[in-house]
């Protein structure tokens, strides 16, 4: 009797490469991917901070430069730095006012009892409740009426946020002077930061009380 053997079928996968060249194409094509749109992320991220940093150049950077007018009273507000205290003395000796405001600390150099320029005869130094700019535009009610005229010295990235505020808060009519005090990036890219929160706080908080011995 003749014999017949059946083979059978195994019913284990066979390995193949094409399998494995699928899954690592996956793996690429993932990976790809990820890739591309990371990419497209920090290029938006680069894209909205160079658009940051256009909109602030006209507020920031380059704020309008009046010419100083005839003026009735020299205000720097702090800090009292070297810089707006030459300014302050360039514009007194080219006869654009005679008396000088300076808003100080409580304490320190920089203070009313230890900074030089306050001794001054011509000099006024105070400290404003709160020493902030709210505190400094209503301090000047304390120097300066409705109708006089006030320059205020200070930084050029602060220019436009103490333009808001002293408009809305003193009764004088201010010219805000940008002072040109040497900033890195890292300073430039903070002021950016903070002065804009600080302008929105401006504008939620409104004005400072008046201090009590304010002109009438």
């Amino acid at each position: 009797m003749a014999h017949y053997t059946v083979a059978r079928r195994s019913t284990s996968t066979l390995w193949s490469p094409h399998e494995e060249t699928g899954d690592a194409r996956v793996d690429d094509e993932s990976m790809l991917t990820r890739t591309r749109w990371a990419r497209r992320g920090a290029l938006g991220i680069l894209a909205i901070i160079a658009l940051v940093a256009v909109i602030g150049l006209p507020l920031y950077v380059f704020p309008a430069v009046p010419a100083a007018p005839k003026a009735d009273l020299l205000y720097v507000i702090g800090p009292p730095t070297a810089t707006r205290i030459a300014d302050a003395e360039s514009l007194r000796d080219q006869g654009i006012a005679d008396e000088v405001l300076v808003s100080v600390p409580a304490s320190g150099p920089e203070s009313a009892d230890e900074l030089a320029y306050c001794w001054r005869a011509y000099v006024t130094c105070r400290t404003p409740d709160p020493f902030t700019t709210r505190g400094e535009a209503a301090m000047l009610d304390a120097y300066a009426t409705d109708g006089e005229s006030v320059i205020v010295l200070t930084y050029t990235p602060h220019v436009l946020r103490t333009r808001y505020i002293f408009g809305a808060c003193a009764d004088a009519d201010v010219t805000v002077i940008p002072v040109d005090e040497s900033l890195n990036l890292s300073r430039w890219i903070y002021n950016y930061a903070y002065q804009t929160a600080a302008f929105a706080k401006a504008w939620i908080v409104g004005c400072a009380a008046p201090p009590s011995d304010a002109l009438p």
